[in-house]
């Protein structure tokens, strides 16, 4: 299976940091640019020139929460609901002790790249999947290995 993992930016990032943590190569990560259309951009351009199984996207939690939150659903002129069957990841992380929660509604730039995201995979009847997690700031979760382990089991199942 090949997985593309994408986060955005920024030197203080949880989800940045996170994937710098994942084990893979450097071709199945994605640094996206804090910006609406230079992200949307630089996946697609990704998409298009290299075929996914799946894309697990990562975003910083604005709040001062210590949850991981699985979002649903990618919101703009329609909604474009996940098409990866998360549930096995869901168990996996609450297994190791995180709280896990599920989210109808994302925003910002993490709601823009994953609308746009499943929008492009419909539109071109890709067979791929694409889920996006939000994991908290830095300064709230210290775990930030032990995440990147759960994934790391995923990059193994080639």
């Amino acid at each position: 299976m090949r997985i593309l993992f994408t986060a955005f930016k920024g030197k203080n990032n949880s989800s940045k940091i996170l994937l710098d943590n994942i084990d893979c190569d450097i071709k199945n990560k994605l640094y996206l640019t804090n910006s609406f259309n230079k992200s949307v951009e630089e996946l697609i351009n990704k998409l298009k020139n290299t075929k996914y199984d799946l894309i697990i996207s990562f975003g910083q939690l604005k709040l001062n929460s210590n949850v991981i939150r699985i979002e649903k659903n990618g919101i703009g002129d329609r909604i474009y609901q996940t098409n990866y069957d998360y549930s096995k990841l869901k168990n996996d992380m609450i297994k190791k002790g995180f709280k896990v929660i599920e989210s109808n509604q994302t925003n910002y730039l993490c709601n823009n790249i994953y609308y746009n995201g499943l929008k492009y995979i419909d539109e071109e009847n890709m067979d791929c999947k694409m889920i996006f997690i939000h994991i908290p700031k830095i300064k709230v979760i210290k775990e930030i290995e032990e995440i990147a382990n759960i994934f790391n089991e995923y990059v193994k199942l080639k």
